[in-house]
């Protein structure tokens, strides 16, 4: 579950194909109204704006320089672009990357970036039309848009990397979490054996399924940018108690440098099996003085 070459779609381990360019994003089906308004109210979230890489001052893989785009002006891209760096250029900056939520418009671009995977491990396309449609809120990408030099035609942006999530009541991934509900589209709940199966509305644990980036940026710092905007937005919104992810013995290094801990084997055979469970728990926010 993670871009393989920064340490990893559904699990993670294998290499991404190239994208299309972003569809149309005036179509954004929000999910968890509770959930999105949490995320406005205390991370600073305006949807269905795109959204800005983080500003950290302890990470200097995230930028001040990255903007905003307005999914209002859908087709029109003025001026989104990063200013040119004074300093010392990664292969990062030469994407002029941004992140924003997904959509049920870019399931044919996702599609494209879980390529990468295994096809055992691959989030099927009929499960990206299922999670983009039911919680598109837990769901971040990372996409590219070239600066311009004067006249140039305005291209669209580019998905490089992406993040696909559900919630679950589980504390960790389960193969009944990964699950597509048969018959989703009439029922809100689905159940099996009288346990939930695919996404929970009210779950207290964030499931990530899918951690994939394009072939051709991995090595860029594609996942670890992304995974950390996402980490974020999640532990500021406070709408979870956990994040959770299921990845291989050679992956758990770059899920601790998160703060993933490793929960050991997991029971999850999908894929043909061999996980660990790795969970990222965010604790009670400390008290104000």
């Amino acid at each position: 579950m993670s871009d393989q070459s920064e340490y990893p779609s559904e699990s993670m381990p294998g290499q991404d194909n190239g994208l299309r360019p972003l569809s149309n994003v005036d179509d954004l089906s929000l999910g968890n109204n509770v959930d999105l308004a949490r995320i406005m109210n205390r991370a600073g979230i305006a949807l269905p704006n795109g959204f800005p890489l983080d500003d950290d001052d302890d990470d200097d893989e995230v930028d001040e320089d990255y903007v905003a785009i307005d999914q209002d002006e859908g087709q029109d891209y003025p001026y989104w672009f990063r200013r040119p760096h004074t300093q010392n250029r990664t292969k990062l900056d030469e994407l002029h990357p941004f992140v924003q939520l997904l959509s049920v418009s870019n399931v044919d671009d996702c599609v494209k970036v879980e390529n990468a995977f295994p096809e055992a491990e691959r989030c099927s396309y009929d499960k990206f039309i299922y999670r983009l449609t039911r919680c598109p809120e837990l769901s971040l990408g990372l996409f590219t848009l070239p600066l311009l030099a004067e006249g140039e035609t305005k291209p669209r942006p580019t998905l490089v990397g992406h993040i696909i999530a559900t919630r679950t009541s589980e504390s960790s991934v389960t193969d009944r979490s990964m699950r597509l509900p048969a018959n989703w589209q009439n029922e809100r709940w689905s159940f099996e054996d009288e346990k939930a199966v695919g996404h929970e509305e009210g779950g207290s644990t964030i499931a990530i399924h899918s951690l994939a980036v394009e072939p051709e940026h991995q090595g860029k710092q594609v996942g670890s940018t992304l995974m950390k905007s996402y980490i974020h937005r999640i532990r500021e919104a406070q709408i979870a108690d956990r994040i959770a992810i299921i990845a291989h013995d050679h992956l758990v290094p770059f899920y601790e440098s998160f703060g993933f801990e490793s929960h050991g084997p997991s029971k999850c055979q999908f894929g043909g099996g061999g996980w660990v469970d790795m969970i990222l728990e965010f604790g009670p926010e400390p008290m104000d003085d």
